[in-house]
């Protein structure tokens, strides 16, 4: 962390009393490197918005049933060098585990000084591959997932549950594939313009 961001420092009270995470399990996360360790000035740690974010990310997806080990999996997929503003993309995206579907992306676009037409067609862009994705993963689930579910005994109840925890991992995989498509596509188009 820079040295010009001390004002942004935190003891670890104040942190957990940001976060509502424990000290306990402030310590566990850097353990498990969820969370970076703390900044260190002499002999006190301290914690930085990189840190609250991070926690609260921890936080967010606990909350969406992910277990410890899928939680370090999804955030081995961020990079150290991410910003709060990075990590804070990765707690909206989840927002469709939780049910909140009032993601206004053209009036978001539209905030960035995008015209509402280019917003509009990326609505569009998010919307009909949102709705393919969807039918092909239904049509995976219907063909294969199923029947083996089926024949294990598995009630279609059951079905739904894994369904339901199907979905963060959908979010994530969706998330990481789409992040690896849009850096392929800036090295091709960096590529082009040499």
């Amino acid at each position: 962390m820079p040295e010009g961001h001390d004002a942004d420092l935190l003891t670890l009270d104040e942190l957990t009393e940001r976060t509502g995470v424990s000290a306990r399990n402030v310590r566990f996360y850097a353990s498990r490197g969820l969370v970076p360790s703390p900044v260190r000035r002499g002999r006190s740690g301290y914690y930085g918005p990189d840190h609250v974010a991070r926690l609260e990310l921890v936080r967010e997806l606990q909350g969406h049933g992910f277990t410890l080990s899928a939680i370090e999996k999804y955030v081995e997929q961020i990079p150290a060098t991410a910003t709060p503003s990075d990590i804070a993309r990765h707690l909206s995206l989840l927002a469709p585990v939780t049910g909140d579907r009032d993601v206004d992306v053209p009036g978001g676009l539209s905030g960035m000084g995008i015209s509402p037409d280019a917003a509009q067609a990326v609505a569009e862009v998010y919307a009909e591959h949102g709705r393919q994705v969807a039918e092909e993963l239904s049509e995976i689930v219907r063909t294969k997932v199923w029947p083996q579910f089926r024949e294990a005994g598995y009630t279609a109840e059951q079905l739904r549950e894994f369904i339901h925890r199907l979905k963060p991992l959908t979010i994530a995989g969706l998330v990481t594939a789409y992040e690896q498509a849009i850096d392929d596509s800036q090295a091709s188009y960096d590529g082009r313009r040499r």
